[in-house]
């Protein structure tokens, strides 16, 4: 019989912010898959959920480079959706770690695209996981939106353009902002958005750091695991 494969995220970094549907599959499933940048690299998805995984549980780690080169990202999605189907048709439980919510900007949604296309059969779960922008206005003590505000979430691009109608009036959640950080501190202040904007490193882990001066942050080498919460003006 063919195991079962569960997408599970772990939430953005305190291990106490994970699910309990998602402790109780831990505890069950066989083999854990975690994705990492290079080969021996530390998960922070595996360091959050370790101490609910099984002991007899079988890590396995999986290489996904952090790169913007579609063949290669082409590549380790198969590489990996490979090895995850050698253990379901052995009859595994496997786990798929995630930081986060595995439905948002995750590598688990890639990975189990190319496995629906190839093996339709296949039974697989997705649980939910706290998203690090809620963790971020949690800590932040902000709401992200209220009554009919609009909220939207978005990665920083090339040449980001906040002045458009649905930007200017919404409030806004922007990951990614390591890319071009002082062209995006450029861009909010030119739009009044600067005073009400807070980032948010890594949230809920011991490196957690927080700040609403975004313009002393230029010139700075941001964290990858940074965000910034905008409140329309």
């Amino acid at each position: 019989m063919a195991g079962k494969l569960w997408g599970i995220g772990v939430g953005p970094g305190d291990p106490d912010l994970i699910t309990m549907k998602a402790v109780k599959v831990l505890a069950q499933v066989s083999v854990v898959c975690v994705p990492r940048a290079r080969a021996g690299q530390p998960s922070l998805a595996l360091s959050i959920a370790r101490e609910y995984l099984s002991p007899e549980a079988k890590v396995v780690e999986l290489t996904m480079p952090m790169t913007e080169v579609r063949e290669k990202l082409e590549s380790a999605w198969r590489e990996a959706a490979k090895t995850i189907l050698g253990y379901l048709q052995a009859g595994e439980q496997v786990a798929f770690l995630t930081i986060g919510d595995p439905s948002l900007y995750s590598t688990f949604s890639y990975v189990n695209n190319v496995l629906q296309q190839e093996e339709a059969w296949l039974d697989t779960e997705v649980i939910p996981g706290i998203s690090s922008f809620s963790a971020a206005a949690a800590r932040l003590g902000r709401p992200l939106a209220e009554g009919d505000e609009p909220l939207v979430v978005m990665p920083t691009p090339q040449g980001l353009d906040l002045s458009n109608e649905l930007i200017d009036q919404s409030n806004l959640v922007l990951m990614k902002v390591s890319r071009d950080f002082d062209k995006l501190v450029h861009e909010l202040s030119q739009n009044h958005r600067l005073s009400e904007a807070a980032l948010v490193s890594r949230v809920g882990q011991s490196q957690e750091f927080i700040t609403g001066d975004l313009e002393a942050l230029q010139g700075q080498k941001i964290d990858y695991l940074s965000l910034i919460i905008s409140r329309k003006p």
